[in-house]
């Protein structure tokens, strides 16, 4: 693996991790991001404004890491697992 996608996947796991600690309430967007199969699929559900992946090398990577950051949070809080219901 390049340097450039290790440290985009690195930062994207960091700063999903702290999105999804953010916006926690946010539960159906939070979740959709988790579920994410592409990089569309999750900055549809990510404001912008907020988290841009300008000056990234790889933006694929990162995006892909910050969907793993999210679900990162999401299992380490105990929430329901993905992909399945209580």
């Amino acid at each position: 693996m390049s340097e450039d996608r290790s440290s985009s996947i690195e930062k994207g796991i960091t700063l999903g991790y702290g999105y999804a600690e953010k916006h926690r309430d946010d539960r159906l967007s939070v979740g959709r991001i988790a579920r994410a199969r592409s990089a569309p699929e999750v900055t549809a559900n990510v404001d912008p404004a907020e988290i841009a992946a300008d000056g990234i090398p790889d933006p694929v990577a990162f995006w892909s890491g910050f969907a793993h950051g999210v679900r990162r949070y999401l299992l380490e809080e105990g929430h329901v697992p993905l992909g399945r219901s209580r």
